[in-house]
């Protein structure tokens, strides 16, 4: 792409916590090929954290995704004050890292000069560069590397970014010690959580998962749990009772150092997932036949495994 260098480079991913951490090999290309730029990532404001200290990264922004529930004038206003912040910024070039119209117009009403986003738009004709990249027709790291190369980057590699948080080192070592899991026990991480329930294995099974991990691998077993987990604790006694340990993640951070600690992390086709493999850790994925074109991209020579069914 011939063009200016911009100083002033926004990145555009309000999707979900896989998805921002697979789109940081993009992030990533972005800045290595403008490294005198200034790269604002905008984020949906529950994930504000999951980019935070990414050394390709300079600012995080927040949407606030409750505007959307807004009617009215009320809408039309809150819009109007995030579009005013959007054009306070001064970006010269904005990449959307996502189809969607607001997200065109967001980039065209700001003043960017340079506008790229996937072809996929009614209001194409807003942008200055058009990504050839369609959803669900290849992998979404292929994908966001596309959108990346559409605005001149070179992509580097898969590879995943994530900082951890010091702050919750501690909170996670005395969890550690709470449960007398020393340095020296094999650690298996299991996250049960998914996006929707097609992505999800029936509680039942694990209390026979967990036994066989404990007796027949000499491991411990740690059940990481977020909020809609939450909601069956019932189900979860049987999971104790066969030897697991359940710990509630705060947020992204606390699940963080947990599945760091871990040996091996067993998951869904969740967020969790590609966190484990930004930190290096191994994973074992069960994962729906459906999401194989899209979601399956990691490789086994990096220890990631796939039970696809």
């Amino acid at each position: 792409m011939k063009q200016n260098q911009p100083q002033n480079i926004l990145i555009i991913n309000l999707k979900f916590l896989g998805d921002l951490i697979v789109s940081t090999a993009a992030i990533r290309a972005i800045k290595k090929k403008h490294s005198s730029s200034k790269i604002t990532v905008l984020v949906r404001s529950q994930y504000k954290d999951v980019l935070a200290g990414n050394q390709f990264i300079d600012e995080i922004l927040a949407y606030d995704f409750s505007i959307k529930k807004q009617k009215g004038i009320s809408r039309l206003k809150s819009e109007a004050e995030f579009l005013k912040q959007l054009r306070e910024r001064h970006f010269d070039a904005v990449v959307s890292l996502q189809a969607g119209d607001r997200f065109v117009l967001w980039s065209f009403l700001c003043g960017a000069k340079t506008r790229v986003a996937p072809i996929q738009n009614n209001f194409g004709f807003l942008l200055t560069h058009k990504a050839e990249v369609y959803e669900d027709s290849i992998s979404y790291m292929e994908y966001y590397l596309k959108i990346a190369q559409t605005f001149g980057a070179e992509p580097d590699g898969m590879e995943t970014d994530f900082v951890l948080d010091k702050e919750y080192e501690k909170l996670t070592n005395d969890f550690f010690a709470e449960n007398q899991i020393s340095k020296d026990d094999k650690l298996v991480c299991i996250h049960p959580g998914a996006g929707d329930l097609t992505r999800k294995w029936h509680l039942k099974n694990y209390p026979e998962l967990v036994k066989r991990i404990s007796s027949e691998l000499n491991c411990k077993v740690i059940f990481t749990l977020g909020p809609q987990e939450l909601k069956q604790k019932s189900e979860f006694e049987a999971i104790t009772s066969s030897g697991a340990i359940i710990h509630v993640s705060s947020n992204v951070h606390n699940l963080a150092w947990v599945v760091k600690r871990a040996n091996l992390m067993i998951g869904m086709d969740s967020g969790a997932r590609h966190l484990a493999a930004a930190l290096k850790i191994p994973t074992l994925v069960l994962f729906p036949e459906d999401l194989v074109l899209t979601w399956k991209f990691y490789s086994e020579e990096d220890k990631h495994f796939f039970i696809t069914g």
